[in-house]
């Protein structure tokens, strides 16, 4: 079935030189009108039917200037170049990914560590050789699709994602790969223009060194959430032999790494940009102060990505010195707790340091100033999933030097924490009364 799968079947042919863009327009603001006026000019009878004027757009202003105008190009399209761009759009794309490309970005990119790592694809220019599985996942909107380049001492592995979201699964399909810094023994790359059915293989040499990776599938499988076991995906890929082949250009790879484009063998140009971890991009958000509708809106990408430990509260995990990063306070909060949150050092001990079945919470208002508060704890086994820990106060008191000055508190009924998501170094937590927690190992 595959002798390219999309993210790497593609190649072009060659394009002028010279970065200049023929536009039909009256005016400059032509080009900033809207999709949909596009359309009803584009397809009016007068629109195709008279003369085009022509104007040439302005030379780009360096590759970061042009991996921009992409970007912005591809805002608005569906199912990765599916739908979505007009025909002004799709010529100012191609300018830039022409202005990307003579440019290079890194030298001898396959050689680079900033190549390896996971891709999301966010376009294909989508060739009426497209494999099968290209033309049936990478349009649909819905789902999202990545490249994994995983490089290790002597060989390179390309593995490509069809996600269909969080709660169903993957497939996953995966190829040994070759390149000429990472040769592998035995393999022969792709010759011929393959079966027509299969959609016909371009057969030329890569224009310079170190910018090809030549490879072969050799294994596919559906993961699916709700299924105990993977299903195999029905491809004989020991009886196909040379239409399980393919190769991927490296055209351009910015210099930070977060951003590429590919051509390879089926014609196809493919853009992806580096695909950064909810996770780490809820750290990120954190540390530099996002808003807490942002935050709370990675923090529930982070819980619904199904990742972390499934019986948190009963992970060898759980326990240590956790420093609070973040929380948004619920209303009836305890009033310290809400007046101190996000201000000041902020942490909470769990059994290790502050001892079996204990847990307690320090706030550091400076280093000779501290409140703490402490409580025995214990996974609640009635919870579902096992995903919370009761917690009982029994005591809180202000910290001066060595000197300690109990505080009156109220006995109240138990509490618990509530664990979303947890791993070595990250713990997202809700307590009972709703404040949200963003806790990192210290």
């Amino acid at each position: 079935m595959l002798s390219a799968h999309p993210l790497l079947s593609s190649g072009a042919a060659q394009r002028p030189a010279k970065f200049f863009l023929e536009v039909h327009t009256k005016n400059i603001h032509w080009l900033r009108s809207s999709r949909r006026r596009h359309k009803n000019i584009l397809s009016s009878p007068a629109a195709l039917s008279a003369p085009l004027t022509t104007t040439k757009l302005a030379k780009a202003k360096g590759p970061k200037h042009a991996a921009d105008t992409i970007l912005e190009c591809l805002s608005g399209v569906q199912g990765r170049g599916k739908s979505g761009l007009d025909i002004c759009q799709l010529e100012v794309l191609n300018a830039a990914v022409d202005e990307l490309e003579r440019d290079g970005g890194i030298q001898a990119p396959t050689t680079s560590p900033l190549l390896e790592g996971r891709w999301k694809l966010l376009y294909t220019s989508r060739p009426g050789t497209a494999s099968p599985i290209q033309q049936t996942f990478v349009g649909v909107q819905a789902f999202s699709v990545y490249q994994e380049i995983v490089v290790r001492e002597s060989s390179v592995r390309v593995n490509n994602i069809v996600s269909f979201g969080d709660k169903i699964g993957q497939l996953k399909v995966e190829a040994e790969a070759n390149t000429d810094s990472r040769p592998l023994l035995g393999f022969t790359p792709r010759k011929g223009k393959g079966l027509p059915i299969f959609g016909k293989s371009k057969t030329d040499p890569p224009v310079k060194k170190d910018m090809r990776i030549d490879f072969q599938f050799d294994r596919a499988a559906f993961d699916f959430k709700f299924l105990p076991f993977k299903v195999p995906y029905p491809v004989p890929f020991k009886l196909l032999g040379d239409e399980t082949k393919g190769w991927i250009d490296i055209t351009y790879l910015s210099p930070n790494g977060d951003f590429r484009l590919s051509r390879g063998n089926k014609g196809t140009l493919f853009i992806l940009t580096r695909d950064i971890p909810a996770k780490q991009r809820l750290i990120a958000a954190v540390q530099n102060g996002a808003d807490d509708a942002e935050v709370m809106r990675l923090l529930d990408e982070v819980v619904s990505s199904g990742g972390g430990e499934r019986k948190p509260a009963l992970s060898p995990r759980a326990p240590g010195r956790w420093r609070l990063q973040w929380s948004a306070q619920a209303k009836d909060a305890n009033p310290l707790q809400k007046a101190l949150a996000n201000r000041v050092g902020n942490y909470q001990l769990l059994e290790d340091e502050a001892g079996p079945g204990a847990l307690q919470n320090v706030v550091e208002v400076t280093p000779f100033l501290k409140v703490r508060a402490g409580a025995e704890c214990e996974p609640d086994r009635t919870a579902s999933g096992l995903d919370r820990t009761t917690v009982r106060i029994n005591y809180a008191r202000v910290e001066v030097f060595s000197i300690r000055i109990p505080l009156p508190f109220n006995a109240v009924a138990p509490g618990y924490i509530e664990w979303l998501y947890l791993d070595e170094e990250l713990r997202i937590t809700k307590g009972n009364k709703g404040s949200y927690f963003i806790h990192t190992r210290y």
